[in-house]
């Protein structure tokens, strides 16, 4: 059976799906859900200096797989987080990491009080509110590394542009990065009222879920290169293959909100055994592994429309179960079927590959010719 345990900053989790922060780490007994759900680390929601006042409502969901949300921060005070949630939470036996925000004088106040506390096993702070300007990280990132001994992690904004100029000014303070949050301002509304679906001043709230995932994992990606501390993976999972590719590129963990908030906190159990069970049948007999396989992948020539060798797309008839999908998304009309023999028309075919990424039973590939 697959090794699925993972080790970060020298804290030991049983595997590597843990809650994000956000509704699944609410409060202790949100927490504690999670961790009969098969969740390998809790992350609280984020704490602040104030409670905040949250809008209602603040969640919608504007299309499948994603959310909107103007929740904020934690509404509970922080006091009362620390004194009463976090060593509930910890009854569960898991790691246990707080999401801090957002100020330095902020991060200083609360981070204080949980290093007297020793209340959790590493803290994340979020930069949501603060900007990307790398000196003011670094300031908050120091104004929390001067109160605190135990592990700090940044959870990054995926407004960041220079993300080398940030791990410039941070890596040397944090012990590790998590990336990413959710991508907004967004804006979603009923035409029929035209009042929006989330409750905030000016109907606006932030995506997560399944149509970020391309973000995620450019910013793990790209991380995993940047720097030698663990990463984090945040945003998009919703199946096993998901949390294998922010593995694959680099990802020593991975959390998960909006799949937990649309289908219960089951769902890092589940996750976590389909991917033991995928690691035994690709032969990959611990996390070290698989992590980073990205990386070292062969890399193949750069093709360009209408210069030297070109990509056409070839089935594989043994995988191919006729669901006519490749035909119907392609708008050049290439692709065709008759009496179940593939037919693509060079003519017509832009080589564009959008046929071989949505094949559910991966039927189509890109082929030299």
């Amino acid at each position: 059976m697959a090794d699925i345990q993972t080790e970060l900053c020298g804290i030991n989790f049983p595997n590597p799906i843990w809650t994000a922060a956000g509704p699944g780490g609410a409060s202790a007994e949100k927490l504690l859900e999670a961790a009969r759900g098969g969740a390998g680390g809790l992350v609280t929601k984020t704490i602040s200096v104030s409670a905040a006042r949250v809008p209602i409502p603040n969640i919608s969901s504007p299309s499948p797989g994603s959310l909107l949300n103007a929740e904020l921060w934690s509404e509970i005070d922080h006091d009362k987080f620390i004194a009463e949630e976090f060593p509930k939470a910890k009854t569960s036996g898991l790691p246990l990491v707080a999401s801090l925000g957002y100020s330095p004088e902020d991060l200083r106040i609360v981070g204080k009080k949980i290093q007297q506390a020793q209340a959790v096993d590493a803290i994340e702070f979020s930069i949501h509110y603060v900007g990307k300007d790398p000196e003011n990280l670094q300031a908050i990132a120091r104004s929390l590394r001067e109160v605190v001994d135990i592990p700090i992690w940044v959870k990054l904004s995926p407004a960041i542009l220079d993300l080398q100029a940030v791990v410039e000014a941070l890596d040397d303070m944090v012990d590790g990065y998590v990336a990413i949050n959710s991508v907004g301002p967004a804006l979603d509304f009923n035409i029929q009222t035209l009042q929006p679906h989330l409750g905030s001043a000016d109907g606006r709230g932030w995506l997560s879920g399944r149509a970020i995932l391309p973000l995620g994992l450019h910013f793990v990606e790209h991380l995993y290169r940047l720097t030698k501390k663990p990463v984090i993976g945040v945003g998009g999972i919703r199946r096993v293959e998901d949390v294998i590719k922010y593995i694959m590129v680099g990802a020593s963990a991975v959390q998960i909100c909006s799949m937990a908030v649309l289908r219960g906190q089951t769902v890092y159990g589940q996750l976590a055994q389909e991917l033991s069970d995928w690691m035994d049948k690709q032969n990959y007999p611990m996390l070290e592994v698989l992590r980073g396989i990205y990386h070292r992948r062969q890399k193949h020539p750069m093709y360009l429309l209408g210069e030297g060798t070109q990509l056409y797309p070839e089935i594989s008839y043994p995988h191919c179960k006729y669901c006519d999908l490749c035909v119907k998304s392609c708008m050049h009309g290439a692709i065709s079927f008759i009496d179940k023999e593939y037919l693509l028309n060079r003519e017509k075919c832009v080589k564009c590959g959008l046929c071989t990424s949505i094949c559910p039973y991966d039927a189509l590939y890109m082929k030299e010719s």
